[in-house]
């Protein structure tokens, strides 16, 4: 059987990269990429957080650094139809990058992991104006990938300490069960902390997880 790496598209790989990144950079390990219709890469963008530089049109050191959103302001203005386009998140997007979203006039969009704490899917034809654009909405493709995922978020909460963290915990339980379990033994265990430190590419991490998780 194929490794779930190997399962993966081009524009799920990038987007893992930039999550990796994200992580590694000690930011929310959410990462996005922008395709046009032919699937070629146009733009990427990761959570800058708490990252001290940026590099090009991005955000960074700020609360409003987010990955969909570094990543629509990548996209080039000129020569790109922005209609054409799908937006690849490794996250359910919040509701500051699910409305920049729908305001780019990218019309697909897609996650790999469901967020039932800040995830703002379900935004879209909630106003008047939230329900002009034909904007097409695809959940998460592959459950392992979810899983790992959502370990990858369990575990930079923990490592953050932010104050509502159990709480936060319990709402992504409750949906993504599995994920969370397997985030809090990630976390115990500085699985994610040791690879990062030796600088491991997310192809072996996303390699060791499944192993991991397939024992679980």
């Amino acid at each position: 059987m194929d490794s779930l790496w190997d399962r993966l598209s081009s524009p799920w790989r990038a987007s893992l990269e930039e999550a990796w990144s994200a992580y590694c950079a000690g930011s929310v390990p959410i990462g996005a990429v922008v395709v046009d219709g032919q699937g070629k890469l146009l733009s990427r963008g990761r959570n800058r957080r708490h990252d001290a530089l940026g590099a090009g049109v991005c955000i960074h050191t700020s609360i409003l650094a987010h990955a969909e959103l570094n990543a629509l302001l990548a996209l080039p203005q000129e020569g790109v139809d922005p209609h054409a386009c799908c937006l690849y998140t490794t996250t359910e997007p919040c509701p500051l990058c699910m409305g920049a979203v729908y305001m780019s006039g990218v019309r697909q969009l897609y996650y790999a992991s469901r967020d039932p704490w800040a995830g703002s899917v379900d935004m879209l034809g909630a106003t008047p104006y939230l329900s002009r654009k034909p904007l097409r909405v695809f959940g998460p493709p592959d459950p392992d990938l979810e899983n790992i995922l959502v370990a990858f978020n369990v575990d930079a909460a923990l490592r953050a300490r932010i104050g509502h963290a159990e709480e936060l915990l319990i709402a992504w339980h409750e949906v993504v069960p599995r994920g969370v379990d397997f985030g809090r033994w990630v976390f115990q265990d500085h699985v994610l902390q040791k690879m990062a430190t030796t600088g491991e590419p997310i192809a072996q991490v996303i390699a060791s997880l499944e192993s991991m998780l397939k024992r679980d």
